[in-house]
């Protein structure tokens, strides 16, 4: 008896076929796309607490001008303070990278790539480019999205730094609204 062998030369021109060995860097652009997905969900959290907090302190006041002092330096420093964090919060939602890669690209993976093209030319182009081109393409599309997560999760904490300090100073707003 005498197995068949595919011929490794075949294989590899066909992405088609490639279902075992694209496992692992099609989990690792899943994964991190639902890490960008993840930073999104959360400074959508921290949008909704920034409005209760702003809601909070509106609402609790009923003359401005009849406020203390301290009262009002500290009401500043708090619409002062979400400047910034509005600034890291949509940085957040708008990261996305300037990275040039270091190799060549086909540009099969990437949405503005892909329509740049006609349907059949991306069509055919997607089937004519050899698998472990393919794989260079994924990989890149990898390297990239890990250029945008990195820059969603450092906005984030600069976001959620600027969120806990607007909280402090709204406590000390309510403290002194209480005692002054």
């Amino acid at each position: 008896m005498h197995s068949i062998k595919p011929d490794p030369d075949q294989n590899d021109r066909n992405i088609l076929s490639a279902y075992d060995e694209s496992y692992v860097p099609w989990t690792v652009y899943a994964n991190l796309q639902s890490s960008i997905q993840f930073a999104d969900n959360k400074i959508n959290l921290l949008f909704v607490i920034a409005g209760i907090i702003l809601s909070i302190e509106i609402s609790s006041i009923d003359d401005f001008s009849k406020e203390s002092l301290a009262y009002k330096i500290v009401f500043v420093l708090l619409l002062l303070t979400m400047i910034p964090f509005l600034y890291f919060s949509i940085k957040t939602v708008a990261a996305h990278t300037k990275h040039q890669p270091d190799v060549k690209t086909k540009k099969i993976y990437f949405f503005g790539d892909i329509l740049s093209m006609t349907a059949s030319q991306y069509i055919e182009s997607f089937k004519s480019i050899p698998r472990h081109e393919h794989y260079d393409e994924l990989l890149l599309q990898i390297h990239n999205l890990s250029h945008i997560a990195k820059k969603k999760f450092n906005n984030y904490g600069k976001a959620l730094y600027m969120l806990s300090v607007m909280m402090g100073l709204l406590l000390l707003l309510l403290v002194i609204q209480a005692f002054f």
